[in-house]
C-alpha cells in the first residue's frame, strides 16, 4: 500500500551505513510495501497551553485501488464533531495529479473540497494540517542528506528539504523541512518545519512505534506548535492491515451517509449505515 495518513507519519530508510541520495531515500519511503489496506480506531487529542486535553475519536480507513490510494475518516465522538467525515484520494506522483481532499460538515449538509492553498490550514482544530495528511511528493522539494544523528537511541539519516517552488510554499506553509529517518525501523522519528525567517515553528514526533503484522507502525504521533505551545496527538488503536474493505466506503456518498456501527469489526465485515 502506498503512503496515505499513516504514511504521512511512516517513512522508509536504508540498512546501509553509506549515506544514499536523499531522493532515493524518499522514493523508497514513498514506495514501501505496507499492505493494501488498513483500519484503525484513532484518538485525536488537542492539548492547549495549560495541558488540558480535548479528545476527538474517529475511524480511519485506507485502501489501494488501481489508480489511487483512498482514505476515509469518520468522527464518531465528541459531540461537536460527531458525523464529520473526510475523504482523500492520493494519486501516484508520476501522474502529476494533485491529491484530492473533501470534508463533510453535517451541520451544513455540504461537502467542501479542500483546495491546494487550503491544505496548510488546521485539520479539525489540531496542530496537524491538511497537508500533513497528504502523501509525500519527492518533486515538491530539493532534498539533501546533511548528516547522521542518534535520536532516542535510534540511528537516523538527517535530510534537509527546500521547497522547489513558491507554489509548494503556498500549499504547505513550510519554507524548509528537516527530517530524521530511522535507518532500521523505516519511520520518521522527527520532522521540523521552518518559516520564511528559518525559525522553527512546528515539530512532529513519533512517540510510540510498534511492529503490527510485521510492519513498523507509528501508533502515537505528536505535532507541536512551538509558537503558541499547543500540541496534538494521533493515537492509533486496534490497527489492522490487509482487511477487506468495500470501495463504496471511499466515495462522496459515503461522506454524507457516515458510518452507523457498534464496533470496528463491523467495518471489516462490510456493515455500513
Amino acid at each position: 500500500m502506498k503512503k496515505g495518513i499513516i504514511a504521512a507519519l511512516l517513512f522508509s530508510s536504508f540498512l546501509s551505513h553509506a549515506a544514499p541520495d536523499a531522493d532515493s531515500i524518499l522514493t523508497s519511503v514513498r514506495d514501501r510495501d505496507d499492505g493494501y489496506s488498513y483500519i484503525s480506531d484513532v484518538e485525536l487529542n488537542l492539548i492547549n497551553l495549560d495541558g488540558n486535553v480535548r479528545a476527538r475519536n474517529m475511524y480511519m480507513l485506507q485502501k489501494d485501488s488501481d489508480d489511487k490510494e483512498m482514505t476515509y475518516i469518520y468522527f464518531y465522538d465528541s459531540v461537536d464533531v460527531r458525523g464529520v467525515s473526510f475523504l482523500m484520494y492520493t494519486y501516484p506522483e508520476q501522474t502529476g495529479s494533485a491529491d484530492d481532499q473533501w470534508l463533510y460538515l453535517p451541520a451544513f449538509r455540504k461537502i467542501r473540497r479542500i483546495g491546494s492553498n487550503d491544505k496548510r490550514g488546521s485539520f479539525m482544530g489540531s496542530t496537524f494540517s491538511y497537508y500533513d495528511l497528504d502523501k509525500i511528493r519527492i518533486g515538491d522539494y530539493q532534498s539533501t542528506v546533511v548528516g547522521e544523528e542518534i535520536i532516542d537511541g535510534r540511528e537516523t539519516w538527517v535530510i534537509e528539504q527546500i521547497p522547489s517552488s513558491q507554489e509548494v510554499i503556498n500549499k504547505t506553509g513550510y519554507h524548509k523541512v528537516k527530517r530524521w529517518v530511522d535507518k532500521e525501523r523505516e519511520i520518521f522519528v522527527r520532522s521540523d518545519y521552518f518559516d520564511a525567517k528559518e525559525v522553527l515553528f512546528k515539530r512532529q514526533e513519533a512517540i510510540e512505534v510498534e511492529a503490527i503484522q510485521g510492519i513498523w507502525t507509528i501508533t502515537n504521533a505528536r505535532t507541536i506548535n512551538l509558537v503558541n505551545d499547543t500540541s496534538s496527538e494521533m493515537i492509533f488503536n486496534n490497527l489492522e492491515y490487509n482487511v477487506g474493505l468495500d470501495n463504496n466506503k471511499f466515495s462522496k456518498r459515503a461522506l454524507k451517509n457516515g458510518l452507523k456501527i457498534s464496533s470496528i469489526k463491523e467495518l471489516i465485515q462490510g456493515d455500513e449505515g
